[in-house]
C-alpha cells in the first residue's frame, strides 16, 4: 500500500496536545532493545490517564536477533488493536532500520523518533558468496575435495570431456571450476588457503545501510523527525539497557501526546528493578530533555 501523506489532522506541534478520540503508537527494535517493556510502559501509563487500551505483539523471533514490533492503541473509542497503515501518531524505534521497515504506517504528521542503534543482521556479517577467478583457475578440484558442507565425489566422465561433482554444490566443467548459488558461504575453502592459485575470492552479497541513508528516507515521508543517540545517552546515565527509556523520556518532553511526564516517570518506577530506579529516572530526564530542546526548535 502507497504512503498516506494526507493530514490525519492528527497532533498538533508547539506546547499543545489537540484532542482526539484515539491515540496510534508503534514501538519497533529488534529482541533485547526492550521494545515490548517500553510498550508496556507507555500502555500501563495511559490506563493511568483513564484511557482504553489495547495491544497487539509481533516478536516470535526476538530471542535470536528478529525484529519486534509493539502496536499500542489509548483512547476513549477504541475496540481493537489494530491500526490502519497511514494512521500513525508516534513512532518509536530502538533500532533504526526498524523505523524505515515500518514507514508504511507513517504519515508526514507522524511524530517518529529513533535512536541511531544498529543491529547488523548475522546475514550480513558473516554470509559470503564466492567467486572463482578463471584467468588463476585451472581446474585441478582441489577445492571441491576439500568442501567441507557438502561430501563432494568427483566422477570422471572423459567420453563428454568434463568431470561432473555429484553434490548440489560444485562442478568442474572443461578443466575450470564454478560455485554455484548454492554454495553455503562458509568459506573454509578461503580459510584453509585450499586453493593453490589463489583462485577462490568471496564479497559480502548484502549491506547495511548507511544511517545517513536511512535518516533521509525517514525525513523524506514525515515532518518532525527526531535520530538521536538513545544508547551513548543511556551509558552517559549510567546503564545502556535504560536506552528505552531515554526514548519515552524525550516522547514525554514533546509533548505530543496525553500521556503526562509524572504519570510517565511513576510507571517507569513500577517496570523496572528498585536498584535501577535511579539510573532510569536520569535516562528519563536526559531524553526528556532531548525531545523539550526539538520542541522548542519546531
Amino acid at each position: 500500500m502507497a504512503l498516506d501523506t494526507k493530514n490525519h489532522g492528527n497532533i498538533k506541534k508547539g506546547n499543545h496536545i489537540e484532542e482526539k478520540d484515539n491515540y496510534n503508537a508503534l514501538c519497533v527494535g529488534i529482541g533485547g532493545t526492550g521494545v515490548i517493556r517500553a510498550s508496556m510502559i507507555l500502555g500501563w501509563a495511559a490506563l493511568q490517564e483513564g484511557f482504553k487500551v489495547r495491544t497487539a505483539e509481533t516478536h516470535g523471533m526476538s530471542q535470536r536477533g528478529g525484529s519486534v514490533s509493539s502496536y499500542l492503541r489509548f483512547g476513549k473509542t477504541l475496540e481493537n488493536p489494530f491500526m490502519i497503515e497511514g494512521d500513525l501518531d508516534v513512532l518509536l524505534a530502538f533500532e533504526i532500520s526498524e523505523a524505515l521497515r515500518n514507514l508504511n504506517f507513517v504519515n508526514k504528521d507522524t511524530l517518529i523518533i529513533a535512536s541511531t542503534n544498529s543491529v547488523i543482521p548475522p546475514s550480513v556479517l558473516t554470509y559470503q558468496t564466492l567467486n572463482i577467478d578463471m584467468n588463476k583457475c585451472v581446474g585441478c578440484g582441489n577445492c571441491l575435495a576439500h568442501c567441507v558442507p557438502n561430501e563432494v565425489f568427483l566422477e570422471s566422465r572423459y567420453k563428454n570431456s568434463y568431470t561432473l561433482i555429484k553434490g548440489p554444490t560444485r562442478r568442474v566443467i572443461n578443466g575450470y571450476t564454478r560455485v554455484l548459488q548454492s554454495c553455503t558461504g562458509c568459506s573454509q575453502c578461503i580459510i584453509d588457503k585450499v586453493c593453490p592459485f589463489d583462485a577462490i575470492e568471496a564479497y559480502n552479497e548484502f549491506e547495511y545501510p548507511e544511517i545517513s541513508a536511512i535518516t533521509k528516507d525517514i525525513q523524506s515521508v514525515a515532518q518532525d523527525v527526531l535520530i538521536l543517540d538513545a544508547n551513548e545517552i543511556a551509558i552517559n546515565a549510567g546503564n545502556i539497557l535504560a536506552a528505552n527509556v531515554v526514548l519515552i523520556g524525550t516522547l514525554a518532553g514533546m509533548n505530543r501526546i496525553p500521556l503526562s511526564e509524572n504519570v510517565l516517570k511513576e510507571t517507569v518506577k513500577q517496570f523496572v528493578p528498585k536498584k535501577a530506579i535511579d539510573v532510569n529516572m536520569r535516562a528519563f530526564e536526559r531524553g526528556f530533555q532531548e525531545g523539550v530542546n526539538f520542541r522548542q526548535n519546531l
